[in-house]
Protein backbone atom coordinates (compact mmCIF):
# COMPACT_ATOMS: atom_id res chain seq x y z
CA UNK A 1 0.00 0.00 0.00
CA UNK A 2 0.88 3.85 -0.58
CA UNK A 3 1.21 4.28 3.33
CA UNK A 4 4.05 0.94 3.82
CA UNK A 5 5.86 2.45 0.90
CA UNK A 6 6.24 5.68 2.79
CA UNK A 7 6.53 4.56 5.89
CA UNK A 8 9.44 1.42 4.98
CA UNK A 9 10.90 3.48 1.72
CA UNK A 10 10.81 1.61 -1.42
CA UNK A 11 14.64 0.36 -0.81
CA UNK A 12 15.10 -4.02 -1.78
CA UNK A 13 16.70 -4.32 1.56
CA UNK A 14 13.61 -4.53 3.74
CA UNK A 15 14.39 -6.14 7.12
CA UNK A 16 13.63 -9.61 8.73
CA UNK A 17 11.45 -8.54 12.01
CA UNK A 18 11.72 -11.19 14.31
CA UNK A 19 9.82 -11.83 17.75
CA UNK A 20 11.15 -13.59 20.35
CA UNK A 21 13.86 -16.53 19.38
CA UNK A 22 13.62 -20.12 18.56
CA UNK A 23 15.64 -21.19 21.47
CA UNK A 24 12.90 -19.52 23.97
CA UNK A 25 10.12 -21.35 22.00
CA UNK A 26 11.30 -24.65 22.33
CA UNK A 27 12.16 -24.21 26.27
CA UNK A 28 8.32 -23.59 26.52
CA UNK A 29 8.04 -19.46 26.12
CA UNK A 30 4.69 -19.44 24.26
CA UNK A 31 2.68 -15.96 25.81
CA UNK A 32 2.44 -13.64 23.45
CA UNK A 33 5.00 -10.79 23.12
CA UNK A 34 3.23 -8.33 20.71
CA UNK A 35 0.00 -8.05 19.30
CA UNK A 36 -0.60 -9.55 15.45
CA UNK A 37 -1.51 -5.49 14.87
CA UNK A 38 1.78 -4.52 15.67
CA UNK A 39 3.34 -7.48 14.09
CA UNK A 40 1.79 -5.97 10.65
CA UNK A 41 3.18 -3.07 11.01
CA UNK A 42 6.54 -4.43 9.97
CA UNK A 43 5.79 -6.33 6.94
CA UNK A 44 3.13 -8.33 4.45
CA UNK A 45 4.51 -12.01 4.34
CA UNK A 46 6.12 -14.16 6.70
CA UNK A 47 4.88 -17.30 9.55
CA UNK A 48 4.97 -17.66 12.78
CA UNK A 49 2.22 -19.02 15.83
CA UNK A 50 -0.08 -17.22 18.51
CA UNK A 51 0.00 -17.40 22.30
CA UNK A 52 -0.11 -20.70 23.77
CA UNK A 53 0.84 -21.82 20.39
CA UNK A 54 -2.50 -21.97 18.95
CA UNK A 55 -2.15 -23.03 15.74
CA UNK A 56 0.10 -22.48 12.58
CA UNK A 57 0.88 -18.63 11.00
CA UNK A 58 0.71 -17.80 7.65
CA UNK A 59 1.10 -13.83 6.65
CA UNK A 60 0.41 -13.13 3.00
CA UNK A 61 -0.65 -10.14 1.17
CA UNK A 62 -0.67 -8.42 4.68
CA UNK A 63 -3.45 -10.79 6.39
CA UNK A 64 -2.09 -12.87 9.15
CA UNK A 65 -3.67 -16.14 8.55
CA UNK A 66 -4.28 -18.96 11.57
CA UNK A 67 -4.53 -22.77 10.57
CA UNK A 68 -5.74 -23.90 13.49
CA UNK A 69 -5.84 -27.34 15.17
CA UNK A 70 -9.64 -28.42 13.77
CA UNK A 71 -8.00 -27.50 10.14
CA UNK A 72 -9.94 -24.31 9.88
CA UNK A 73 -8.16 -21.17 8.16
CA UNK A 74 -9.27 -18.32 10.21
CA UNK A 75 -8.02 -14.48 9.76
CA UNK A 76 -6.87 -13.47 13.24
CA UNK A 77 -7.62 -10.24 14.68
CA UNK A 78 -5.25 -7.32 15.48
CA UNK A 79 -5.75 -7.88 19.02
CA UNK A 80 -4.53 -11.49 19.33
CA UNK A 81 -1.19 -12.10 20.19
CA UNK A 82 2.31 -13.82 19.07
CA UNK A 83 5.08 -15.40 20.85
CA UNK A 84 7.02 -16.30 17.67
CA UNK A 85 7.40 -15.19 14.24
CA UNK A 86 8.55 -13.83 11.26
CA UNK A 87 7.93 -11.08 9.00
CA UNK A 88 9.29 -8.65 6.22
CA UNK A 89 7.93 -6.28 3.32
CA UNK A 90 8.22 -9.06 0.36
CA UNK A 91 10.51 -6.94 -2.56
CA UNK A 92 11.02 -9.37 -5.57
CA UNK A 93 15.28 -9.54 -5.79
CA UNK A 94 14.87 -12.55 -8.26
CA UNK A 95 12.35 -15.15 -9.57
CA UNK A 96 12.38 -18.83 -10.55
CA UNK A 97 10.20 -19.89 -13.57
CA UNK A 98 8.79 -23.59 -13.86
CA UNK A 99 9.66 -25.21 -10.59
CA UNK A 100 8.78 -28.88 -10.68
CA UNK A 101 9.60 -31.12 -7.20
CA UNK A 102 8.75 -34.62 -6.52
CA UNK A 103 8.86 -34.24 -2.44
CA UNK A 104 9.97 -31.59 0.21
CA UNK A 105 13.52 -32.42 0.01
CA UNK A 106 13.57 -31.90 -3.39
CA UNK A 107 12.01 -28.62 -3.05
CA UNK A 108 14.28 -27.63 -0.35
CA UNK A 109 17.08 -28.72 -2.79
CA UNK A 110 15.79 -26.35 -5.97
CA UNK A 111 15.42 -23.40 -3.21
CA UNK A 112 18.59 -23.94 -2.43
CA UNK A 113 19.88 -24.06 -5.64
CA UNK A 114 18.03 -20.81 -6.56
CA UNK A 115 19.51 -18.99 -3.77
CA UNK A 116 22.97 -20.24 -4.02
CA UNK A 117 23.81 -17.36 -6.73
CA UNK A 118 22.66 -15.15 -4.16
CA UNK A 119 24.64 -16.59 -1.38
CA UNK A 120 23.63 -18.96 1.44
CA UNK A 121 24.76 -16.14 4.58
CA UNK A 122 21.90 -14.05 3.68
CA UNK A 123 18.53 -14.49 4.97
CA UNK A 124 15.61 -15.32 2.39
CA UNK A 125 12.13 -15.32 1.73
CA UNK A 126 10.26 -17.06 -0.90
CA UNK A 127 6.73 -16.83 -2.21
CA UNK A 128 6.39 -20.22 -4.18
CA UNK A 129 2.99 -19.86 -6.26
CA UNK A 130 1.65 -23.43 -7.98
CA UNK A 131 -0.03 -26.70 -7.38
CA UNK A 132 0.29 -29.91 -6.08
CA UNK A 133 -0.90 -33.31 -6.25
CA UNK A 134 -0.45 -33.93 -2.30
CA UNK A 135 0.37 -31.99 0.75
CA UNK A 136 1.25 -32.63 4.32
CA UNK A 137 0.46 -30.03 6.96
CA UNK A 138 0.91 -30.03 10.44
CA UNK A 139 -1.24 -27.82 13.34
CA UNK A 140 -0.89 -27.50 16.01
CA UNK A 141 -3.65 -27.32 19.59
CA UNK A 142 -3.28 -24.17 22.33
CA UNK A 143 -1.10 -25.24 25.14
CA UNK A 144 -2.78 -24.35 28.66
CA UNK A 145 0.27 -23.22 31.63
CA UNK A 146 2.65 -24.80 32.42
CA UNK A 147 3.94 -25.09 29.18
CA UNK A 148 5.81 -27.93 28.03
CA UNK A 149 8.73 -28.03 25.74
CA UNK A 150 7.97 -28.13 21.77
CA UNK A 151 9.05 -31.53 21.09
CA UNK A 152 6.56 -32.27 23.75
CA UNK A 153 3.62 -30.95 22.65
CA UNK A 154 4.69 -31.87 19.12
CA UNK A 155 4.60 -35.47 20.33
CA UNK A 156 1.37 -34.88 21.86
CA UNK A 157 -0.56 -32.17 19.89
CA UNK A 158 0.29 -32.02 16.60
CA UNK A 159 -2.46 -32.43 13.77
CA UNK A 160 -1.78 -33.70 10.93
CA UNK A 161 -3.39 -33.42 7.75
CA UNK A 162 -3.28 -34.73 3.99
CA UNK A 163 -4.47 -32.71 1.38
CA UNK A 164 -4.51 -33.82 -2.03
CA UNK A 165 -4.73 -31.79 -5.55
CA UNK A 166 -4.39 -27.74 -3.48
CA UNK A 167 -3.26 -24.81 -5.31
CA UNK A 168 -1.73 -22.30 -3.41
CA UNK A 169 1.04 -20.08 -1.51
CA UNK A 170 4.12 -21.36 0.47
CA UNK A 171 6.09 -18.96 2.56
CA UNK A 172 9.33 -20.69 2.43
CA UNK A 173 11.83 -18.74 4.70
CA UNK A 174 15.28 -19.26 5.02
CA UNK A 175 17.84 -18.87 7.58
CA UNK A 176 21.79 -19.21 7.28
CA UNK A 177 23.67 -21.70 9.48
CA UNK A 178 25.04 -19.23 11.93
CA UNK A 179 21.75 -18.16 13.03
CA UNK A 180 20.46 -21.59 14.52
CA UNK A 181 18.79 -21.06 17.91
CA UNK A 182 17.93 -17.45 16.81
CA UNK A 183 15.66 -19.24 14.50
CA UNK A 184 15.57 -22.48 12.64
CA UNK A 185 18.72 -22.63 10.44
CA UNK A 186 17.52 -23.92 6.49
CA UNK A 187 14.37 -23.47 5.23
CA UNK A 188 10.72 -23.13 6.94
CA UNK A 189 7.53 -23.54 4.67
CA UNK A 190 4.13 -22.47 5.84
CA UNK A 191 1.50 -22.97 3.21
CA UNK A 192 -2.06 -21.83 2.51
CA UNK A 193 -4.36 -22.90 -0.27
CA UNK A 194 -5.91 -20.51 -2.77
CA UNK A 195 -9.55 -21.25 -1.35
CA UNK A 196 -8.27 -20.40 2.32
CA UNK A 197 -10.09 -24.03 3.03
CA UNK A 198 -6.50 -25.82 3.79
CA UNK A 199 -2.94 -24.68 5.70
CA UNK A 200 -0.67 -24.99 8.22
CA UNK A 201 3.42 -25.87 8.95
CA UNK A 202 4.54 -28.09 5.70
CA UNK A 203 5.80 -31.62 6.48
CA UNK A 204 5.88 -33.17 3.23
CA UNK A 205 4.37 -32.70 -0.18
CA UNK A 206 4.04 -35.17 -3.51
CA UNK A 207 4.35 -33.66 -7.37
CA UNK A 208 4.82 -29.78 -7.10
CA UNK A 209 4.70 -27.72 -10.02
CA UNK A 210 5.02 -23.70 -10.29
CA UNK A 211 7.27 -20.81 -9.58
CA UNK A 212 8.69 -18.36 -6.69
CA UNK A 213 9.75 -15.06 -5.94
CA UNK A 214 12.59 -14.54 -4.23
CA UNK A 215 13.36 -11.58 -1.69
CA UNK A 216 16.88 -11.35 -0.05
CA UNK A 217 17.33 -9.88 3.58
CA UNK A 218 20.26 -8.11 5.21
CA UNK A 219 18.41 -6.84 7.95
CA UNK A 220 17.46 -8.59 11.41
CA UNK A 221 15.21 -7.12 13.83
CA UNK A 222 14.27 -8.71 16.77
CA UNK A 223 11.86 -8.32 20.20
CA UNK A 224 12.69 -10.30 23.21
CA UNK A 225 9.92 -11.51 25.56
CA UNK A 226 10.01 -9.72 29.21
CA UNK A 227 8.45 -11.85 31.22
CA UNK A 228 10.23 -13.62 34.25
CA UNK A 229 10.09 -16.88 32.57
CA UNK A 230 12.09 -15.57 29.84
CA UNK A 231 14.35 -13.19 31.71
CA UNK A 232 15.46 -16.31 34.01
CA UNK A 233 15.89 -19.20 31.58
CA UNK A 234 18.80 -20.92 31.16
CA UNK A 235 20.20 -20.90 27.49
CA UNK A 236 23.38 -23.09 28.17
CA UNK A 237 21.91 -26.43 26.23
CA UNK A 238 22.40 -26.93 22.80
CA UNK A 239 18.89 -26.86 21.17
CA UNK A 240 19.77 -27.44 17.57
CA UNK A 241 19.08 -31.13 17.77
CA UNK A 242 15.87 -30.51 19.24
CA UNK A 243 15.00 -27.94 16.64
CA UNK A 244 15.78 -30.38 13.55
CA UNK A 245 13.79 -32.81 15.42
CA UNK A 246 10.79 -30.51 15.06
CA UNK A 247 11.24 -28.82 11.04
Amino acid sequence: SAQNSLFFGNNNDDSMYQVSLMHAFMHGEYDGVITVGDFKSHGDIGLGTFEGVNGEMIVLDGVVYQAAADGSINVMQDNETIPFGTITNFDEDGNITNITAKNFDDLTGKLDKAIDKYGTNNMYIIKLKGDFSKITVRSVEKQEKPYKEFTDVAAVDQKVFNHTDQTGTIVAVYFPEYMNELNMHGWHLHFLSDNKENGGHVLNLTDFNGSGQIDEIHEFNMILPTDDSFTNMNFTEDMSNKISSVE
